[in-house]
């Protein structure tokens, strides 16, 4: 990948990238929730995969289509889906194969809310853009998920990638979020392209980026890089601060590590899908092969065969 437009050349591990990113998504999330029930966290992002789906479809039939209405249209799919009903004054699309697979999902207790900005942001009648952003000023971390599937869209220019994370950012957030948005997006990308060996440019993408969205990107990115040579497993279990490895030099014998249980926090879903499909990027499906079943596993089986049957 680089900044002159070209298309990529994809790994030989796309497919089980593409499906470990969409995995990770949802792990990433309960992980933090510490819970079983899906979130808004992850139902919005694979709704607007599936946006981005029904654009692809569109252009194998020949017929030109807006990327980022696609993408607004299922945004508002997943708004009622998650409050009950579209906005005021908004659109209503048709559904989808996506919304006739949701009430299949088996919920204990209810799903769980996630970025707050995320449903404001749809709460209208018009779809947000740059010059006409959906709230002012608005920056926080529900961009993060979203940006990593913009990044999933195979052998495009890199200005395709940074549109699509900068149009689906705009949908809730203002010019800030969007430019952590891109970033994000970009740094998912090469980890597709270029798994480990691509930690060395990540820095260079966090350059100038402000605020909250910003502040949590970093954060992940620092966490990620100092454990990439570790195995896929750990690398996932370092990131959530759990069975870390303390250090000895006692002995020229490798011990077996001593488990670390890190204090409780209080984790942000929304950082944390990311991280985890950021991880997934560089690892593939190992990287969550230790996961715990979803209850949104068929719906993800479904949009990656539908996602790579167009794809491929």
């Amino acid at each position: 990948m680089n900044e002159t437009g070209e298309s990529a050349v994809l790994p030989e591990n796309y497919s089980d990238k593409v499906f470990a990113i969409l995995l990770g998504l949802a792990d990433g999330a309960t992980h933090a929730r510490d819970d079983i029930d899906p979130g808004a966290t992850e139902i919005l992002p694979l709704y607007l995969a599936d946006g981005l789906l029904e654009a692809l479809e569109w252009a194998r039939d020949g017929v030109a289509s807006d990327e980022a209405a696609c993408m607004w249209l299922a945004a508002l799919r997943s708004y009622k889906k998650l409050t009950g009903s579209f906005p005021a004054g908004a659109p209503e699309p048709l559904g989808r194969w996506i919304d006739q697979e949701f009430p299949k999902v088996e919920i204990f207790e209810k799903i769980a809310d996630g970025d707050r900005q995320n449903i404001a942001g749809l709460n209208g009648n018009d779809m947000g853009q740059p010059g006409r952003p959906s709230t002012e000023g608005a920056d926080s971390t529900g961009v993060l998920p979203r940006a990593a599937i913009t990044a999933l869209l195979a052998r495009v220019p890199v200005g395709t990638t940074e549109s699509l994370a900068r149009s689906a950012a705009y949908l809730t957030h203002d010019a800030q979020a969007a430019k952590t948005a891109v970033a994000a997006a970009k740094i998912l990308r090469t980890a597709i392209e270029r798994s480990e060996a691509s930690v060395g440019e990540w820095e260079s993408l966090l350059e100038g980026l402000e605020g909250p969205s910003a502040d949590a990107l970093r954060e992940v990115v620092a966490k990620i890089s100092e454990n990439i040579a570790l195995s896929p497993v750990a690398a996932y279990d370092a990131y959530f601060g759990e069975n870390a490895m303390e250090a000895t030099d006692e002995s020229d014998v490798s011990a077996a590590p001593e488990v670390v249980v890190a204090d409780p926090e209080e984790r942000d879903p929304e950082v944390d899908a990311y991280a985890v499909a950021l991880l997934a990027a560089i690892y593939g499906t190992e990287a969550v092969g230790e996961r715990p079943a979803s209850a949104l596993d068929d719906i993800i089986s479904e949009l990656h065969d539908r996602w790579m049957a167009l794809v491929d």
